[in-house]
């Protein structure tokens, strides 16, 4: 109905974090800027933090549009998961096979797998929304994941983006 009426090429009021919208008022700019020096520097952790409907997701689906080809990124969205969910879901991101492996393998894949990106001068990167929901037990895993590194490097960066409590 919007369409035709007012000549419009596709339909307004779409709830879904589309970043052919996103207005990049000053305080999105700074995050922006914040992420990107973040990536090029290859920062451990990155945390953006900001109210409900502030354009949190929008701004990380833009940054994808950016984020060069060498750079593998995984993204979690559902975070009400316990630590073992976490990993196989982390692992499906990053398209390692699952199956029913134990958590011993399963980090044991995902080290490897980060361990071949480095050699290969790519780099790996998780993004988990909504990371305010992440159980205790969860937030503590995705810090340990994060010690996964080499001897000089981090092998994954970990951007958490979530809304205060």
């Amino acid at each position: 109905m919007y369409e035709s009426f007012y000549g419009l090429k596709e339909k307004p009021f779409n709830l879904t974090p589309d970043p052919d919208y996103l207005y990049m008022s000053p305080g999105h700019e700074n995050v922006y800027n914040h992420l990107e020096y973040a990536i090029r520097e290859s920062k451990g952790f990155v945390v953006v933090s900001g109210e409900v409907g502030a354009g949190k997701t929008t701004l990380i689906n833009y940054l994808l549009r950016k984020i060069p080809q060498a750079i593998h990124v995984g993204i979690i969205n559902n975070t009400l998961v316990q630590p073992q969910e976490l990993l196989r879901m982390i692992c499906q991101e990053f398209d390692l096979e699952i199956n029913h492996d134990e958590k011993t393998v399963l980090l044991t894949r995902f080290y490897n797998y980060l361990l071949e990106r480095y050699s290969k001068r790519e780099r790996v990167i998780l993004i988990i929304d909504e990371a305010q929901n992440l159980p205790e037990k969860s937030l503590e895993e995705i810090r340990m994941l994060s010690n996964l590194e080499s001897e000089k490097d981090h092998l994954i960066q970990m951007i958490l983006v979530d809304s205060p409590s």
